[in-house]
């Protein structure tokens, strides 16, 4: 009878120990997916956020260098100087003209007949026919830009890889361009991918270590909670 209730009593035991750890093993495993997908959506939200935050920049800065191109027209229109001068003038005022704190947001001018107009970073190209200028992937990117410039709109957005200031590396590029229609001069701008991502990886860092600490303080408890019931 002894052994009886005494096997008995570990079986009782045992079970009671299965079921304690089946229970912290699904709890636990919950709370980690629970975790993983907080973590994954703050980072989801936070890339929306800032994507929409460059993207409503560029078109900020479009429309006022669209301005520019409007005070130099009104300036001919009036009589105070010629519209080849007015044309040289706002070309220049453009040129200099950058944004953000590193100073790396520039413009450029392709008018509707595909002729690059102005461009700071690629003067030597000024005066080139660009229709056929296209990506690695076989996107029209000037094409593209005109077509979004010659909807309801008058501007929008594209995407295309494009050469960095370096000359070097190829990177996708999220540009936003709009029609000045009395010159016919569309005026662009735009972010590289690759650089946004750089500015959202320190997030990314952050949000990785929270979750890898939570989930260490899962398996601390799992542990205490397995010894306990032990």
């Amino acid at each position: 009878k002894k052994k009886k209730k005494k096997s008995l009593r570990g079986s009782i035991m045992l079970l009671c120990v299965l079921l304690v750890v089946l229970t912290v093993t699904a709890v636990g495993f919950n709370g980690i997916l629970a975790i993983k997908e907080m973590a994954s959506t703050a980072y989801d939200t936070y890339v929306a956020a800032v994507n929409s935050g460059y993207n409503a920049e560029i078109k900020s800065e479009v429309q006022s260098t669209i301005s520019v191109l409007q005070s130099e027209y009104d300036k001919f229109a009036a009589g105070e100087k010629t519209e080849e001068q007015a044309k040289e003038d706002a070309k220049e005022i453009i040129r200099i003209m950058r944004y953000r704190d590193d100073q790396s947001g520039y413009f450029w001018i392709d008018d509707t007949n595909y002729i690059l107009v102005m461009h700071p970073v690629l003067a030597d190209q000024e005066g080139a026919y660009r229709f056929e200028l296209k990506d690695p992937n076989g996107v029209m990117i000037i094409q593209e830009i005109m077509k979004t410039c010659q909807s309801a709109e008058k501007g929008g957005f594209n995407e295309f890889y494009f050469t960095k200031a370096d000359g070097v590396t190829v990177a996708p590029k999220v540009a936003y361009s709009q029609i000045f229609e009395p010159w016919g001069w569309i005026v662009s701008t735009g972010n590289y991918v690759d650089d946004m991502e750089a500015d959202m990886a320190e997030v990314k860092d952050y949000l990785k270590k929270a979750y890898d600490s939570a989930l260490l303080r899962v398996d601390i408890v799992f542990v205490v909670v397995i010894a306990l019931a032990l």
